[in-house]
């Protein structure tokens, strides 16, 4: 299977191929039995899957005494069947299903990734970030125990793989918080920390794998998503755990918990379509996510029609609140000039869409400048009632720009210093008050 993805050779003689097989075999072999090549070589001459060329004499039985010396006399060629050789070098798909299910039935307890890379069906290590290579989406593993061990989740207990300095790798649903949505498509995404023996006692804090999640909303890496079936949702599988691809962090936000202690909130979004590696191959049977396209225009693109979900943003009411302040940052002032006009963007204080739903209206609404703009959405600023607007970073101060025109709402203003712009990433300066 290696040969054929690498596009070598289907055929091997007897001679060349046993130099390959006998280390593989005395590494990788079920513990007590012996490294002889000569089995596999013509044991698998029975199926229909592998083919013995340049034979003249009858194959004798591979466990007989005679099998040896037959083939050091005969030297046969041996070798995929062509068919079947040319479906797992062109099939992505097919490949990474067989590669799969061969390791998970006869490699249980073996470092799945080393055999791949030895026998040439993986390029190069796998980083831990996107999709594994040798992991078809939809894979079911025993435990986390397992997933650990196939490098599907980077932890044997933990929820959250990845480091507080890196981007997150890859999440466990499982139910362990009870605070967990998962709508499928998109998940609400409880962080770790604060619990014993399973009940909330403490704060969780934006440290360890909470913050590599707020570094995934930064880099726009997605993280592997894994559902446990202890998680009690429509979703999960019905035992183990499975491993259903790529979702992006999009947002994080301060909650509190039924106890009333604080817990770190993460909305996750499914990543259409399933990511491949083979640029030539389409997804058709996943619609891409995106609105339907527009009438008229140029009639020879492809078209495809398809439904989706989204907030309805009012472009007229953001419109409005930046023209109220001359498309002016009411943090910093700067004004960024375009050979179109001037550029600024709205930022809604209280987000839009589940769980916060907040208002699409003015009062919601601030004018910033893209820097400020992803600042605010981090919790990075807190905007006081009296319109002061924080530096979490550095406790630095500075007060909102505003117009008589454009009302603030301090009912949004709060929700945001509550849940987004309350605690600064990681640990907020002594003497920070709002």
């Amino acid at each position: 299977m290696g040969r054929a993805f690498q596009r070598k050779q289907r055929l091997l003689f007897w001679r060349d191929a046993q130099k390959s097989l006998r280390p593989l075999l005395e590494r990788h072999g079920h513990p007590g039995s012996t490294a002889e090549p000569a089995y596999p070589f013509v044991a698998l001459h029975r199926s229909p899957l592998w083919r013995l060329e340049d034979v003249k004499s009858e194959v004798p039985q591979a466990r007989g005494s005679s099998v040896r010396p037959w083939l050091d006399q005969h030297n046969p060629q041996g070798g995929l069947e062509e068919s079947l050789y040319n479906l797992i070098g062109s099939d992505e798909t097919f490949r990474q299903e067989a590669t799969y299910s061969l390791l998970k039935t006869y490699f249980p307890a073996i470092s799945w990734e080393e055999i791949l890379l030895e026998v040439g069906l993986q390029e190069k290590e796998f980083d831990g970030y996107g999709h594994p290579p040798h992991i078809p989406v939809g894979s079911v593993f025993a435990g986390q125990v397992a997933a650990f061990e196939a490098k599907v989740h980077g932890q044997r207990q933990g929820g959250i793989s990845g480091k507080q300095s890196e981007d997150a790798k890859s999440i466990v649903l499982s139910g362990g918080y009870v605070d967990d949505r998962d709508y499928g498509d998109e998940i609400i995404y409880t962080g770790q920390g604060g619990l014993t023996d399973g009940r909330h006692t403490h704060d969780q804090t934006l440290t360890r794998g909470n913050a590599s999640l707020v570094n995934s909303i930064a880099s726009g890496r997605p993280v592997r998503v894994l559902r446990g079936a202890g998680s009690h949702s429509e979703h999960a599988p019905p035992s183990g755990m499975r491993y259903d691809g790529l979702f992006r962090v999009e947002a994080h936000w301060q909650d509190k918990c039924a106890e009333g202690f604080v817990i770190w909130r993460f909305r996750l979004r499914k990543v259409w379509p399933e990511p491949t590696t083979d640029p030539t191959k389409v997804p058709t049977t996943t619609p891409l996510p995106v609105d339907p396209p527009p009438t008229g225009g140029n009639s020879k693109p492809d078209r495809r029609k398809t439904e989706v979900q989204r907030i309805v943003r009012s472009t007229a009411r953001a419109n409005w609140v930046k023209r109220a302040h001359g498309h002016t940052c009411q943090i910093c002032g700067l004004r960024i000039e375009t050979p179109t006009g001037a550029y600024s963007e709205a930022a809604h204080i209280r987000p839009l869409g589940q769980p916060h739903e907040g208002p699409d209206e003015p009062d919601n609404i601030l004018c910033l400048c893209p820097n400020h703009h992803v600042e605010f959405d981090f919790g990075m600023l807190t905007i006081c009632s009296d319109m002061t607007v924080v530096r979490n970073a550095s406790g630095e101060r500075t007060s909102l720009r505003t117009v008589p025109e454009h009302e603030i709402s301090d009912v949004h203003l709060d929700y945001h210093r509550k849940h987004i712009g309350k605690l600064p990433f990681p640990y907020p300066p002594s003497g920070i008050s709002c």
